[in-house]
């Protein structure tokens, strides 16, 4: 196939040189009704803004142009099939998982799993059992679910229907899984991958190797996230020996997708095919990967900061760069400095900031002024003589079937998170970013979790499933008790 023909983008080309005129959906009639305030924003976009006309095919029954872009895509990712996602992982995530599995299924999750995986067991009526990864000490960064934890899992679960995982972590840590999707394949169950941060793996080998091409079943990819294409973008992929039916998955998408899908998404999918396409067309790995480390090297020099170790057994994804703060302060404070200058990264907590790096050349000046607000940072915060090390995130093993995450016991009621100990949670409690939720609804607000969800607060982080008030104090959703009005 020609990887470098567009079939979305040419179809809506092609359509707007007819200068057609519109007696259909959507309303703004080819930007004709569209106020002028509206216009002149999204004035390069109407054109293209259109609906499932003669050429230019239906994602949910695809036979022509989204046909042939997905096989385009699927070639590329060396898939048995590739679906186009309009509604991001998220609704990836939800559709493998209802596509997967049947109500009451048992089914292992790496508990450190986005908020989209904990909706999509809701949704699918399973019996999750919770593994909790393993923790770097000297990072508190996640190394992903061991090979032993899931063994484990198995011989106390031997019916379990298949493992659920997330690699890499959003911070790009990617630990090997060829291993533990044999293993789990051995079982005959399935293997599911959350790889959001991982759509540009295939584009050389500096990269760390796709879930995909470890022999996952079904692997859900951002394309918003590190490809150039439109927020709310991803792919769906199935493995060439994947349990997993096309047709099941097909299904489940046309579930938790729009019947109207945006066409500027699909053709922005389309070209980020041909961008990561045009990537592998390289002949200059090393080239690339100097040109990565050189860009960390220059921001960490910059900034005088080190840069997290990566820890035996885990690789990193060279776009992405952690850099670890001093002691006394935390990530917070220093993406607070930076944005004063204009400069926002990807995420930041209680003793990193990470910076999403590109394909494309940084300005130099950026550098400097990374470097700027760190030497403000240090010259003007004041540190606190009984400063505590972060905790380390809390790690179980295996928790027992959750048997209660998808149960609502009543009225809530807002509690400073601070008076909540002991309460239940009344919603998922969500540290955003990464949005893994630290509580599950129903949850006793106890032990290592409730003192990090302390932590983190206190520290400059937040949570979804909270509110904070004008005093700075953080209010979160509990059960109301009974005989409480």
């Amino acid at each position: 196939m020609n990887q470098r023909v567009l079939p979305i983008v040419e179809a809506l080309q092609r359509h707007n040189d007819k200068r057609p005129v519109s007696f259909h959906v959507p309303g703004h009639k080819n930007g004709s009704a569209m106020p002028s305030a509206g216009k002149e924003f999204f004035s390069s976009l109407l054109d293209f803004d259109q609906t499932e006309l003669s050429g230019l095919d239906d994602l949910h029954e695809p036979d022509g142009v989204i046909a042939a872009a997905q096989k385009l895509a699927s070639q590329v990712y060396d898939s048995a099939h590739t679906f186009f996602l309009v509604g991001g992982s998220t609704a990836g995530n939800l559709a493998m998982l209802l596509a997967a599995f049947q109500q009451d299924d048992v089914v292992l999750v790496q508990r450190d799993t986005h908020k989209s995986i904990i909706n999509g067991l809701r949704l699918a009526g399973v019996k999750p059992v919770f593994l909790y990864p393993e923790y770097d000490e000297a990072s508190l960064l996640s190394l992903g679910v061991s090979f032993q934890t899931v063994e484990a899992a198995y011989q106390s679960y031997p019916s379990a229907r298949g493992l659920i995982l997330t690699s890499p972590s959003y911070y790009g840590w990617t630990p090997a899984l060829r291993l533990l999707i044999e293993h789990v394949h051995d079982r005959g169950g399935v293997v599911l991958v959350d790889e959001a941060h991982g759509a540009h793996f295939r584009a050389g080998s500096i990269f760390p190797d796709s879930a995909l091409t470890q022999g996952a079943d079904v692997v859900v990819q951002s394309a918003h996230k590190t490809l150039p294409a439109l927020t709310m973008t991803g792919f769906l992929h199935i493995g060439h020996s994947s349990k997993v039916s096309v047709q099941a998955l097909q299904e489940a998408i046309a579930m938790v997708q729009s019947s109207s899908p945006s066409y500027p998404l699909m053709a922005s999918l389309d070209v980020a095919r041909q961008y990561l396409f045009e990537l592998m067309q390289r002949e200059d790995d090393e080239i690339a990967a100097h040109l990565s480390e050189q860009k960390r090297n220059i921001l960490n020099a910059s900034s005088k900061l080190r840069e997290a170790v990566v820890p035996e057994g885990i690789t990193q994804d060279p776009l992405k760069c952690i850099v670890q703060v001093p002691d006394g302060y935390s990530g917070w404070m220093l993406q607070r400095y930076l944005e004063e200058k204009y400069i926002f990264t990807e995420l930041a907590d209680h003793r990193h900031v990470l910076f999403f790096l590109s394909f494309e050349e940084v300005p130099e000046w950026t550098y400097d002024y990374i470097g700027e607000a760190v030497k403000q940072m240090m010259e003007q915060e004041v540190i606190d003589d009984c400063y505590r090390p972060p905790l380390l995130p809390p790690s179980f093993g295996i928790q027992p079937i959750h048997d209660n995450i998808s149960r609502r016991e009543g009225e809530q009621q807002q509690e400073l998170v601070e008076e909540s100990y002991g309460e239940k949670a009344g919603a998922d409690l969500i540290p955003y970013p990464p949005g893994i939720p630290l509580f599950l609804k129903g949850e006793t607000l106890i032990g290592e979790r409730y003192t990090y969800l302390r932590q983190w607060l206190a520290e400059g982080g937040a949570i979804h499933g909270g509110v904070k008030d004008k005093k700075g104090n953080w209010y979160i959703s509990i059960w109301k008790k009974d005989g409480e009005t």
